[in-house]
């Protein structure tokens, strides 16, 4: 399982980690991961910190506890660096990064928790101990934006606030998010036979591509380099884009791509262009099930409005696929 713990300075994070981390090494060998600052202010820096380095992972073999992943860059990005937060307040992952990333996580039963210490709880702690990288005048607008990352998340398993005195809470908590995690695991252990494929684990709606997948990764619509991937991430709605999965129909093909299809649940499947459409009815989709609209652009400021009313084009067409 791969359990990822996010919260302010001064919340608990460290103990809470340790002892999750204790818990689990009584039966199985543990990776203990720590993400701070990134190293270069680049997109693909920080895709490759949060994603790629650990794509071929199966987390079902593996345990993995994390204290803080990519909540950072719209958490501490806006207010430690705020150049990095131009276009949005995502920071160096934008918007279409954040959502890569949530997808990628979701996809591979990554659970995430948020934990959660009131203002003046956390405002005390930081006063005892100090620190080097924040302030307690920094406390606020912080816990501001972990509330902003926790409603941007694809699932978050739970927002936990253990007793801020009590030393016998963390061991109790620590078990449970163990027990919790466990259970996200198992949902997602059949993806792990695709791991071409990001996004829910049960889709409304499976979107396929045409385009073969980056030399750097395995995944679809890496969104680099103002891409396709970014125009499409970019252009899906808030209210779809949790909903939906995404696979390349080059990566994905003949029978695996059918068994990818029928374990998802046989969502609907929207094609991205008429050449992913011929290829799954190749594959042995029946052509009722698809529904093609065309490949998606290449994004920039002036085809804003057009890549908007491409992504509710998408979501009206998955409603109709759904009736």
């Amino acid at each position: 399982m791969f359990i990822a713990v996010e919260g302010t300075d001064a919340s608990g994070k460290t103990s809470l980690c340790t002892e999750i981390f204790k818990q689990l090494s009584l039966g199985a060998q543990v990776t203990f991961l720590h993400q701070g600052r990134p190293e270069e202010l680049t997109r693909q820096w920080v895709l490759n910190e949060y994603v790629v380095s650990i794509e071929k992972r199966n987390f079902s073999e593996t345990n993995v506890v994390a204290d803080r992943w990519h909540w950072g860059e719209v958490t501490y990005a806006p207010l430690k660096r705020p150049e990095t937060c131009v276009n949005d307040q995502f920071g160096l992952l934008g918007v279409a990064g954040w959502r890569w990333v949530e997808m990628f996580l979701e996809s591979r039963g990554v659970a995430q928790f948020w934990l959660y210490q009131p203002l003046e709880v956390i405002e005390r702690r930081l006063f005892a101990r100090g620190d080097d990288f924040v302030s307690v005048n920094d406390l606020r607008e912080i816990l501001s934006l972990y509330k902003t990352a926790a409603g941007a998340t694809h699932s978050l398993e739970a927002k936990c606030t253990p007793e801020a005195n009590s030393v016998d809470d963390t061991p109790r908590l620590a078990a449970s998010i163990i027990r919790a995690a466990g259970a996200k695991t198992q949902a997602a252990a059949f993806l792990n036979e695709f791991p071409e494929y990001i996004g829910a684990i049960k889709p409304t709606a499976l979107l396929v591509g045409g385009a073969v997948a980056l030399e750097t990764t395995i995944l679809p619509f890496i969104p680099i380099d103002e891409n396709v991937g970014e125009y499409l991430l970019n252009a899906l709605p808030e209210t779809l884009w949790r909903r939906v999965g995404l696979v390349n129909s080059c990566d994905v093909y003949n029978e695996r791509f059918i068994k990818l299809w029928e374990s998802l649940g046989s969502p609907a499947v929207i094609a991205l262009g008429h050449v992913a459409a011929i290829r799954l009815v190749q594959y042995g989709v029946p052509s009722s099930a698809i529904t093609t609209v065309p490949s998606p652009g290449c994004a920039n400021e002036a085809r804003r409005d057009e890549m908007i009313e491409y992504g509710m084009k998408i979501e009206q067409l998955v409603k109709e696929s759904v009736k």
